[in-house]
């Protein structure tokens, strides 16, 4: 009689990060913004490393203009019926992410920089975008802020009284990406800010658990 199998252990360490979608799915970036066929190198290999379990978030994106859309900046997609759209997936983020906290867990978001939706430090804008798609060097700027799905998380989040986690990204969505020289500092970025630690909180400043009212 063969042994059963023993079952994968799973880290003690109460961290959890919830996770930009296109860093462990790069097939959901717009066409030929993908850097990688699948994960980004390297990021899960950090989480693990500094031993934090790993949460998916949405791709607002490709949930609202499917896989085929065409590039976007900021511009476009700071529009009252998208920003609807990320007020939905952000209430839908709500409930686990305030769960973790009450369970003790400490909590970052890792988003991606540049991008005009998932941006945490840096977004990208595209001013003249419009119409027949057509990309010209230079078109595409990244500059500090928040893109739109990461901001409408954070206001989601803080108007039920949920601290907005540690956060930070990574920035791959620039125009001049070159895995061999901007990877490794990505990735070192990445670990130093990792190992600082999620944010945590007491479990007695959050709102009641939501509980869905019977029809």
């Amino acid at each position: 009689m063969t042994e059963p199998a023993t079952p994968v252990s799973v880290a003690t360490t109460r961290r959890v990060a919830f996770v930009a979608h296109c860093l462990v799915n790069q097939n959901a970036k717009v066409q030929e913004f993908a850097r990688s066929p699948g994960v980004v190198p390297g990021v899960v290999e950090r989480l693990r490393k500094h031993s934090y379990r790993i949460q998916q978030l949405p791709c607002p994106e490709m949930a609202f203009a499917g896989v085929n859309r065409w590039w976007q900046g900021r511009e476009l997609y700071d529009k009252a019926n998208y920003r609807r759209h990320c007020q939905v997936l952000a209430n839908n983020m709500a409930s686990p992410i305030a769960e973790f906290y009450r369970r003790g867990f400490e909590i970052v978001v890792i988003g991606l920089d540049g991008s005009p939706s998932s941006g945490v430090r840096y977004t990208g804008k595209a001013k003249d975008w419009g119409g027949r798609p057509h990309f010209v060097d230079g078109d595409y700027e990244v500059v500090e802020g928040m893109g739109v799905w990461m901001e409408e998380l954070k206001i989601g989040l803080e108007a039920r009284q949920i601290p907005w986690p540690r956060a930070s990204g990574m920035l791959l969505d620039t125009t001049d990406w070159d895995e061999a020289r901007d990877l490794p500092r990505c990735l070192d970025e990445l670990d130093e800010f990792l190992s600082g630690g999620g944010r945590a909180v007491d479990a007695a400043t959050l709102p009641p658990v939501e509980t869905n009212a019977a029809p």
